[in-house]
């Protein structure tokens, strides 16, 4: 029997597609539940991915019909692959095609919670629509990647399912437990869910200790980056091209939200904007809210600093194969997936004091920077990497 597993995972996340992209030619039979209506990575493969509904263009599906009324009916769910024959297979749960105004109205519908914290899903994209695919797929196993929005729909699910749930794995992404376990409804949220998994899985020995302290009963996997490793032989070619010291490409992180502090990076780069005259500062995965302050620097200070759009994984690579320096700085992580990328590409990576870089290897003094918030200093700790020439 072909094994059937059914990821619930966020489809638009590189680390989800990184590590689904890992098994995708091992003859398995795999299926993936959106969790909302954005698209899927166009680098994901070897995967069905399930929605509600299937959205049809109008004129697409009324040519198709008045050519050929009998075949629509068979094969409606086919005519959005007919204008891209490589995408990935889509399947509704509910048996409806649905032209794109509904779409939208039904995915603006109102939300529901998934538990005792203020995490919610869509209604269409919820525990009850996930359920019904559970029991008409029937997988041997379901893997959830992420807590707040994947693991918490699984476990309202499993709630509802009743005896016989498939057997359930639950990946741990960085801040899962260690940022919201300091919050008590998603502690007792986390604590349920780690008393329900079968099996669980992270990215640092750290969350382990954590998971089992909130009642982890299930069997824990081996620790391994949540979006896989390298492939060496790629990527070291890569890191051959330009040497460190004639690198002039600064990488920033550009996530400011509850964890991310993008915006402290940029007050660094600010404090050291005299020694980086000949640098080139590309920010990636920016939030809207530093989209202001990027305009700043550059008008008011001269630099040369851009937004990245989104990029896949390959371009990410040859970006950092360019780099000199990486900063990520956050409040909370785990390993930090472009972390390692920086590092595996000989770029030195300047982590925030969270991560757990810092106990990976203490000797490696030139990986550790502590960034506190709004820190008051001329220059700041990110100018020796810079200076050292």
């Amino acid at each position: 029997m072909i094994p059937r597993i059914l990821f619930v995972a966020m489809q638009n996340s590189p680390h989800a597609a990184n590590w689904i992209n890992l098994i995708a030619d091992q003859g398995w039979d795999l299926h993936l539940f959106a969790i909302n209506d954005h698209p899927v990575l166009p680098e994901m493969r070897g995967v069905t991915v399930h929605r509600p509904w299937l959205r049809l263009r109008p004129r697409m599906a009324l040519k198709t019909f008045l050519k050929d009324p009998i075949g629509f009916h068979r094969n409606w769910h086919d005519i959005e692959r007919q204008l891209n024959p490589d995408a990935l297979p889509v399947r509704p749960i509910f048996p409806l095609p649905v032209v794109p105004p509904v779409d939208r109205a039904l995915n603006y519908a109102r939300p529901v919670r998934l538990g005792e914290s203020d995490a919610h899903a869509s209604r269409f994209y919820g525990p009850s629509v996930l359920l019904r695919l559970i029991r008409g797929l029937q997988p041997h196993l379901i893997h959830s990647m992420e807590f707040q929005h994947c693991g918490y729909n699984v476990l309202r699910a499993k709630e509802l399912y009743g005896q016989e749930f498939p057997p359930w794995l639950a990946t741990n992404w960085g801040s899962d437990i260690y940022y919201y376990r300091n919050f008590p409804d998603h502690r007792s949220q986390i604590t349920r869910l780690l008393k329900n998994i079968d099996y669980y899985s992270c990215e640092c020995r750290r969350d382990v200790t954590l998971a089992k302290e909130l009642g982890l009963a299930g069997k824990v996997m081996p620790v391994l980056p949540n979006a896989g490793g390298f492939d060496l032989e790629y990527i070291n070619p890569l890191r051959r091209v330009h040497t460190p010291s004639a690198r002039r490409l600064i990488m920033v992180k550009g996530y400011q939200h509850f964890a991310g502090r993008a915006l402290t990076a940029l007050d660094a780069i600010e404090r050291c904007s005299l020694l980086l005259k000949d640098y080139c500062i590309v920010v990636f995965s920016a939030s809207p809210v530093i989209y202001e302050r990027i305009e700043e620097l550059r008008a008011y200070l001269g630099l040369d600093i851009h937004v990245l759009p989104y990029s896949n994984r390959d371009k990410m690579l040859r970006m950092f194969a360019r780099a000199r320096l990486y900063l990520g700085v956050s409040i909370s992580d785990a390993i930090s997936i472009s972390m390692l990328e920086a590092m595996a590409l000989g770029g030195i990576s300047h982590p925030d004091q969270y991560l757990l870089l810092r106990r990976m290897d203490r000797r490696r003094k030139e990986w550790l920077c502590n960034f506190p918030e709004r820190r008051e200093s001329d220059r700041g700790p990110l100018a020796p990497s810079i200076d050292r020439r």
